[in-house]
């Protein structure tokens, strides 16, 4: 039998080291049987752990190779390199999220009272504990998934991103679908911090009710209307602004609170980074092995089904918006002629006004195996031109199906060319 992590396994990020059995998660239907069961991938022809990352880490470390001096950035006295670092690689201080939890790699650092700030972009998560002596790095790999880094907190040092392969006895294993990804945990928690053992909700995704997320998260503007696990260290009240007031100093971080609009688009993407890990990952190994990819004809229903919003859990309410979040989770959004963009918010019922992950135009898909991205595409246009009759994409309505259908033909690269007119489809790519 497989052993559990001991108590000071070095993780990253959102997930505990606790040793203590993993409780069965229900599995929604956009997953699929075997989606927890660990890819080898440190075998051929993946070899994570030897193979060279290509993620957006990867040409930062080039560049300081090649000039020292530019590793040498600002250290802030309070913050160390932490302003530095998100501004290198462009992540906005307003997706800042904060978690007493201890589940970290610097868990003794962390308590309701000196939180973990989480920061991310679309391809990039950082962790900032104040006083902690490392900040924690994971950047997503179209090949390799997540890879994780530290960044030393020492002004007598330049920045260095050091891999840091002992995550994966968590990283990849069940919680991140069982390839190097990112995990995310709703769990009760003493009054320390320190996770109660079998209080875990399952997986966090979009899937799941508001009222079973963010255990072990602040949360500083849900609406008064909403239920969730969030706000509560030990026996703490269950809502309210107050609890995170009375225990956080904010001026120990970059940004002020824990919103809940970044902790819903996080909620979304790390999932999604992780599915498309696992299909790109499978796809190599089914064609390393039998030459084609036949197999994975679930895999990839289940895929599209995460990807298209199917099982989304409905908003209790509106959504307060965070306009400096807003501001920057947009300014890359990729537009149609009409100014629609995947990344349209709808923040009523539903998180995205266009139900598609604008994921979908990420390194992580379009440089998956080409026979698997091509028959994702495939299925997909049947999907959003009413060809495809699947009971489980019936709960797409069609104006928003069309408005997808329309986005993606303005705005995703290399599409094939029965994309551009509604004729009648092309053979499958297999």
């Amino acid at each position: 039998m497989r052993l559990l992590p001991p108590l000071n396994r070095r993780i990253l990020l959102t997930l505990s080291t606790l040793a203590f059995p993993l409780p069965m998660h229900q599995v929604h239907s956009e997953d699929f049987q075997g989606s927890t069961h660990r890819v080898e991938y440190d075998s051929k022809p993946i070899l994570y752990s030897s193979t060279e990352p290509t993620d957006p880490i990867s040409s930062i470390q080039q560049r300081f190779k090649k000039d020292r001096s530019k590793a040498w950035m600002d250290f802030d006295p309070k913050f160390g390199y932490l302003p530095a670092v998100l501004d290198l690689l462009g992540v906005p201080r307003a997706s800042q999220m904060l978690v007493f939890s201890k589940t970290s790699l610097q868990r003794h650092q962390i308590t309701p009272d000196n939180a973990r700030a989480l920061y991310f972009s679309d391809n990039i998560y950082i962790g900032y504990v104040p006083g902690a002596p490392v900040l924690e790095v994971a950047s997503i790999d179209p090949l390799l998934g997540a890879v994780f880094y530290t960044v030393n907190q020492d002004k007598d040092e330049p920045v260095r991103f050091r891999r840091d392969m002992d995550c994966l006895s968590c990283h990849g294993a069940a919680r991140t679908m069982g390839v190097p990804g990112l995990a995310l945990r709703s769990v009760a928690t003493e009054r320390n911090g320190e996770p109660i053992a079998g209080t875990d909700s399952e997986a966090v995704t979009h899937c799941i009710p508001i009222k079973e997320r963010w255990g072990g998260w602040y949360v500083t503007n849900s609406p008064e209307d909403w239920i969730h696990r969030g706000n509560r260290p030990g026996d703490a009240p269950a809502a309210g602004e107050g609890v995170v007031q009375n225990r956080v100093i904010e001026a120990n971080y970059l940004s002020k609170g824990s919103h809940v609009l970044p902790l819903l688009v996080h909620d979304h993407q790390v999932h999604m980074h992780n599915y498309f890990t696992r299909i790109s990952m499978e796809g190599r190994l089914n064609l390393e092995m039998y030459g084609h990819t036949r197999y994975l004809r679930h895999q990839i229903n289940a895929l599209l089904r995460y990807l298209l919003f199917t099982e989304e859990a409905p908003l209790p309410s509106a959504v307060p918006i965070n306009e400096a979040f807003v501001t920057e989770f947009q300014k890359d959004a990729r537009k149609d002629h009409l100014g629609r963009s995947l990344k349209d918010f709808d923040l009523q019922t539903r998180l995205f006004k266009y139900p598609c992950s604008f994921l979908i135009a990420s390194d992580g898909f379009q440089k998956m195996p080409p026979v698997i991205r091509d028959t994702v595409l495939l299925k997909l246009w049947e999907i959003l031109t009413g060809q495809n009759h699947d009971p489980a994409f019936a709960s797409l309505e069609e104006e928003p199906r069309r408005a997808v259908l329309e986005i993606l033909r303005e705005t995703l690269p290399n599409l094939p060319p029965y994309w551009k007119a509604d004729g009648h489809t092309e053979p499958n790519p297999e």
